[in-house]
């Protein structure tokens, strides 16, 4: 008799970590479903990845529950990756995680993987770093962690730090583009540190998680190395092939401005993702270990930053001179 594949739905399969994900599967026996809506990205996907797409939402519950039906394990990766005053982020990341994981209790879904964000962790201690996002994410985590207590499903979380890679978003993209164009000064003398990960190895976390034999598990994600700002300002520099200059922006300056580009964005009804949060996430250290996944689950990082830079940089430059001749 041939055993049958283990199925999988993936949300958020066209996304930046969707996307490298997918491209791991090439490796995997699974039978692969993805949630679309908008039946049309499948051309995102790979050629060689055989998956089946269906329409739904995670606002539509009854999408998600013909989604859900003869599912193993579901890879939950969609959702709002910046939440502000502006955005419906808790409506995605809190009540869609919520109807998706509804749907796939009544349809008898083994295990649920779910895609949090270091962020979680300050909202779960009460201190530090506590964002809407944060807040949103670990609302979400405390109903898959419940329902695996009642038995109902079996649910592991990762919470990765910040994700590069080619087609990366976020502060260290804007960075890049920024020098690229010559809009952003150097930075003060910084000894802050922070976390990393990048994209394919969370594809590989996110893997280890779906065929782990542990039933209910949160597990931080990094590459496990400490990256000082100021090298990776300096790395982008000799990739840009840009000489750094010895004047150096004043802290002061530096803060008056985000917080000043905060206060503007916030008039404007815009979210530019730059206030005076950033001028703390620049200055203190964001660090977090990953020897539980490591120790568990046999996660082993294959990359770091500075190893895929040079890509990063050269994609983004490439689509900001694209932009510009338009």
């Amino acid at each position: 008799m041939i055993q049958s594949k283990r199925k999988i739905l993936i949300t958020g399969a066209t996304g930046f970590i969707g996307l490298a994900l997918c491209r791991r599967l090439l490796e995997e026996d699974f039978d692969v479903r993805v949630l679309l809506r908008n039946p049309a990205k499948i051309v995102l996907l790979s050629s060689s990845i055989i998956a089946e797409p269906v329409l739904g939402d995670l606002h539509d519950q009854q999408s998600l529950v013909e989604a859900c039906a003869g599912v193993d394990t579901i890879l939950h990766l969609a959702g709002v990756a910046h939440v502000s005053r502006t955005t419906k982020g808790d409506d995605t990341n809190v009540v869609g995680s919520e109807n998706l994981l509804k749907a796939a209790v009544q349809q008898n879904v083994r295990r649920i993987v779910f895609l949090s964000s270091s962020l979680a962790n300050a909202a779960a201690a009460n201190s530090g770093d506590i964002t809407a996002y944060g807040k949103g994410k670990r609302t979400a985590e405390l109903l898959m962690l419940e329902a695996a207590d009642r038995g109902q499903i079996e649910a592991l979380i990762l919470r990765p730090v910040n994700v590069y890679g080619v087609k990366m978003k976020g502060n260290i993209a804007s960075m890049i583009s920024m020098i690229h164009r010559g809009r952003l000064p150097r930075l003060p003398a910084l000894s802050s540190k922070i976390s990393l990960l990048g994209v394919e190895d969370l594809a590989s976390a996110i893997l280890l998680a779906a065929n782990s034999d542990l039933t209910s598990r949160i597990y931080t994600v990094t590459d496990g190395q400490e990256y000082p700002i100021a090298a990776i300002e300096e790395a982008i520099y000799r990739c840009l092939g840009k000489r750094l200059s010895r004047w150096r922006t004043p802290a002061v300056i530096l803060y008056a401005a985000s917080v000043l580009a905060g206060a503007m964005a916030r008039l404007r009804g815009r979210d530019t993702g730059i206030s005076s949060r950033t001028y703390r996430n620049l200055t203190a250290d964001n660090l977090f270990k990953n020897e539980d996944i490591c120790a568990e689950l046999g996660f082993q990082p294959s990359q770091n930053l500075y190893q895929v830079l040079p890509k990063i940089v050269g994609d983004i430059v490439s689509e900001t001179n694209s932009a510009i001749s338009r």
